[in-house]
């Protein structure tokens, strides 16, 4: 909430460094060969040195700088769950809140090294036609996604419940949490 990664001494508790990012970080930073790697309520991707904190590269994952409400904060409309998944030498994250608001979610593979796509897509969800919700026979196969902290089962990578990016063969089981990630309600009325 105070816009603010601080990493302590694990030997003595003493702050080591902090850094302060544009919006709030929502979730633990991603450590990857001696960098500190995580998105921001404001849009963004920051890479820091973990041994001081220094910027290595930062990322603009929303497609322009536009601020919204979000309980009493200014963010982005397309924010980024503060952990990325680093998985075969590739970051994967997103950035938004829904494939059927603001365009969608844009989802990013990028070099963990110097922040470099390397792949992109826009996942939304709106009939191309109407500009609205598809139309479904069933809760259970309505499409949509909620942007949450990309998850893997090995091969493939998923936001939730929906795969974004392959891997290759077959993967292991696909286990996620019907709320969320970073939901904190304790149960919910999903499928």
């Amino acid at each position: 909430d105070e816009h603010t990664l601080r990493v302590f001494d694990a030997a003595t508790g003493d702050s080591a460094w902090h850094f302060t990012a544009g919006a709030r970080i929502d979730a633990p930073p991603t450590i990857h060969e001696g960098a500190v790697i995580f998105g921001s309520a404001n849009g963004r991707v920051y890479c820091l040195r973990a041994a001081d904190g220094a910027l290595g590269w930062r990322f603009d994952a929303a497609p322009r700088r536009r601020l919204i409400a979000d309980c009493s904060r200014l963010e982005s409309a397309w924010p980024v769950p503060g952990t990325v998944l680093i998985r075969e030498g590739k970051c994967y994250c997103a950035a938004g809140r829904s494939s059927y608001l603001d365009g969608g979610i844009r989802f990013f593979i990028l070099d963990p090294e110097t922040g470099a796509v390397l792949d992109k897509r826009t996942i939304c969800s709106r009939d191309p036609k109407t500009g609205k919700m598809k139309p479904t026979t069933s809760a259970q196969s309505m499409e949509g996604l909620l942007n949450d902290i990309p998850g893997t089962d090995g091969k493939n990578v998923y936001i939730r419940q929906m795969k974004v990016a392959s891997g290759g063969g077959t993967g292991g089981v696909h286990l996620y949490t019907t709320g969320g990630y970073l939901d904190a309600s304790w149960f919910n009325r999903t499928f």
